[in-house]
């Protein structure tokens, strides 16, 4: 297997989080204002206990062999959180394995029938590679069906990075990077795999956000779980998010979206779920154009 990917994404993971930290949080004199901001390669070194020439061959990407004890040590010097720190170990000392272990459309007919159960609440499955696999009606009558884009983008960082989901969330900016950091997080050990390469790439050419999100790196953010819906036919709904795993060492999760209370969004989603029960309105066909 190629590890090239995993050792460069290792690389900027690394050189992201010392530039972003400043000398005096490590405990350190400031520096003039003109020099490059963050730490240098030498005080991470230092502070990990470790030579900065072998420091310089983890950000340059070099094939060398690194110890948990090290990591960690690399973990404190840098202040990474928990979510941070298991990320560093799985870029530099897990296994990669594939993620091809779900087909990428279609689940059992059992998790089908509890998806379409919470009607009126809008629900869906993903893959581990977030790929958007079964939903329910509810789901479409809120953001639009997933099946009225080709299948390559029928996943969750191009339904949230589309210019539809930007106009439809009134919080899009917090949620969307909620959710960059979340598939980052979880994707560590497929960075290898074409499929990671392709999406990275052509959201980074669709999408000016999602390419300076990327590059900031980001692990652990805060999640953010409401989402904040303008809808074109009820108006605004707020919903509550709560990702269930499936237990069968298949990486799915299934996410269900509930109303936030007093906000009459269980009202609104039942009226959406008895229109789109009777008619297929117009509006509806032109939120599912604008998956396309």
């Amino acid at each position: 297997m190629n590890d090239e990917p995993r050792r460069a994404e290792l690389a900027d993971f690394l050189r992201t989080r010392r530039l972003a930290l400043q000398p005096e949080e490590v405990g350190l004199p400031p520096r003039p204002s003109r020099r490059t901001p963050g730490l240098r390669r030498e005080d991470v070194a230092d502070l990990a206990g470790i030579s900065s020439c072998w420091y310089s061959q983890l950000e340059q990407a070099r094939k060398i062999r690194v110890s948990d004890q090290v990591l960690n040590s690399l973990a404190g010097a840098l202040r990474l959180n928990g979510e941070e720190h298991d990320y560093l170990l799985t870029l530099a000392t897990r296994d990669a394995r594939s993620s091809a272990t779900v087909p990428a459309n279609g689940v059992t007919a059992t998790l089908q029938r509890i998806l379409d159960s919470q009607i009126p609440h809008p629900a869906f499955a993903l893959g581990p590679r977030f790929d958007i696999l079964a939903w329910n009606q509810a789901r479409t009558d809120v953001y639009g069906d997933p099946a009225a884009t080709r299948p390559a983008h029928r996943h969750l960082l191009w339904l949230f990075f589309s210019d539809h989901m930007r106009e439809l969330m009134q919080n899009w900016e917090p949620s969307a990077r909620s959710i960059l950091a979340e598939f980052r997080s979880a994707t560590g050990l497929y960075v290898h795999e074409p499929w990671f390469t392709t999406l990275v790439r052509e959201l980074s050419e669709s999408s000016a956000d999602f390419r300076a999100w990327w590059r900031w790196h980001e692990i652990g953010k805060q999640r953010v779980t409401t989402r904040e819906v303008r809808h074109p036919l009820v108006g605004p709904m707020t919903l509550e998010e709560t990702t269930l795993v499936v237990d069968d060492r298949s990486g799915r999760r299934v996410i269900l979206e509930t109303p936030q209370p007093g906000t009459g969004t269980e009202d609104k989603l039942t009226a959406l779920a008895w229109r789109y029960d009777r008619v297929q309105a117009p509006s509806q066909r032109a939120l599912g154009q604008a998956w396309r």
